[in-house]
């Protein structure tokens, strides 16, 4: 990897979660030297689609690529509107029900494409209960012991305890069985918060929230209608914003042989140290 730009892959689900969802940290990594690509398995239509571009260039991500599964519902009851206007779509097409092993190798054949060094996705419970963020995990997990690369680490999106159990409570009085998310409800959010995960390495991107403001632009639409806790936390000025967005947090996942958990995700000066501190 001499004289090379480390490569980050990240994968997420829809359009709208590189920039509402890791924003700063694309940003940051950017900032450091490394080369940022996306794989966005449920973009949405043109418009969004277009509109995800855009904001990925203000973040300054390299590559776009996308699948073109449809977008799911977060409870089992909730019908999507792309429902209504693709009526032939197959359960096969909807991410949230699209066979894991299929969606598994489609995103293998991207990494060994790609050959990222660097490997980042959602949290094993859909960051706030997606289901379709919490199949994106576990087919990037699986993607990735099939890819078989043992040089590359995987890492997870985590977020503070009390932020994901406040969202919990407001599924509840929305009447949501977290049991129970997603199409024909697949997704147990209860048990994969309580399944046990590494401790989580803090990055600090508080600089970085001007860049995410900026692309978080091109998706008003998709924050006026997004859960609570979001559309409250878009509407703070930066200085009250840095409080909760201030710092990232990624759990490793995955990691070659003998890792150390003290390397560095920055990238590394000409003299050889480290841009910015080391965090993971």
């Amino acid at each position: 990897m001499s004289g090379e730009a480390p490569r980050v892959l990240m994968v997420f689900a829809h359009a709208d979660d590189e920039t509402l969802l890791a924003g700063a940290l694309i940003a940051k990594l950017v900032s450091t030297g490394h080369e940022v690509n996306l794989l966005c398995l449920a973009p949405g239509d043109n418009d969004r689609t277009r509109r995800m571009r855009n904001a990925c260039e203000d973040l300054g991500v390299s590559t776009v690529e996308t699948f073109s599964y449809t977008d799911g519902t977060v409870r089992p009851d909730e019908v999507s509107p792309q429902d209504d206007e693709n009526p032939g779509r197959t359960l096969s097409t909807r991410l949230v029900t699209a066979p894991i092993e299929d969606l598994a190798g489609r995103i293998s054949g991207r990494m060994s494409e790609s050959a990222p060094d660097l490997v980042i996705t959602h949290s094993r419970y859909g960051d706030y209960g997606h289901a379709d963020h919490a199949v994106t995990h576990q087919a990037t997990r699986h993607a990735f012991e099939s890819w078989g690369n043992n040089r590359a680490r995987l890492y997870a999106l985590d977020w503070p305890g009390w932020l994901v159990w406040l969202n919990i409570r407001f599924m509840k009085i929305g009447r949501g069985d977290v049991g129970r998310m997603g199409l024909a409800g697949r997704v147990n959010l209860r048990l994969a918060i309580r399944e046990k995960s590494g401790t989580p390495a803090s990055i600090p991107v508080g600089d970085m929230l001007k860049i995410r403001r900026r692309a978080s632009r091109w998706y008003q639409s998709e924050i006026s209608r997004g859960p609570l806790p979001l559309r409250l936390l878009e509407r703070l000025p930066l200085w009250i914003q840095k409080w909760f967005l201030g710092t990232a947090r990624l759990t490793l996942l995955r990691a070659p042989r003998g890792f150390s958990p003290g390397a560095s995700i920055e990238a590394k000066t000409s003299t050889g140290d480290s841009s910015s501190g080391e965090y993971l």
